[in-house]
């Protein structure tokens, strides 16, 4: 069957420029990128607005709906915030998620952010605000109380300077595989050692 991953960038960052470019001077999307190309992977890779969790979603679960028609199977993978919607996104469709250095409590971790005026990536005016971070409650609850029983592999650099990498091990340790790397940072700095793990979730 023909593989493709949804790719979801962070908080307040993008994977095109404002052409519609993939932003290759980010390592990891590079990587990837050329990973895909070799093995054949659809790489879709939109910018999302954090600002509106639901319809993210909703424009998500179209494209995997679109892709699905295509005879494509979908993986879902992101870094931090992307993280975070990967899993949601593998609970709607039962589709494998890879997390990288995910954001795990959105409502809490992004408070500190408010006030933002710009992203970070393209220069875009931008705001960020307490209802931004207050949406995200109901879906944390919502992933919280599944019971299904998703395929999550996370990808962890240890010295991520923004999310505990030692709460995230222990909040997932009975429930995800996961692979860490000492040192490393909130950026995640092992994505070509990561590869081999990668096409393992997309192959096996």
């Amino acid at each position: 069957m023909k593989k493709a991953i949804i790719y979801l960038h962070g908080f307040n960052s993008a994977s095109l420029d404002l052409d519609g470019n993939l932003l290759t001077g980010k390592e990891k999307l590079l990587l990837m990128q050329e990973f895909c190309a070799q093995k054949d992977i659809l790489f879709y890779t939109p910018n999302v607005d954090y600002r509106d969790f639901e319809g993210i979603v909703e424009d998500m679960l179209l494209q995997w709906n679109q892709f699905l028609d295509q005879s494509y199977d979908v993986v879902f993978m992101g870094s931090s915030m992307g993280g975070f919607a990967s899993e949601y996104l593998a609970m709607k469709t039962g589709c494998k998620a890879s997390m990288i250095n995910p954001a795990i409590t959105p409502s809490e971790l992004l408070a500190q952010f408010m006030g933002v005026t710009e992203n970070f990536e393209t220069g875009q005016p931008y705001s960020w605000n307490q209802s931004h971070c207050e949406q995200y409650r109901e879906y944390e609850t919502e992933l919280e109380s599944s019971n299904q029983n998703l395929d999550r592999t996370i990808l962890l650099d240890m010295a991520d300077e923004l999310i505990d990498a030692k709460n995230t091990l222990l909040k997932y340790q009975e429930k995800a595989k996961i692979v860490s790397y000492d040192g490393g940072s909130h950026s995640f700095e092992h994505m070509r050692e990561a590869l081999p793990v990668i096409e393992g979730i997309l192959f096996n």
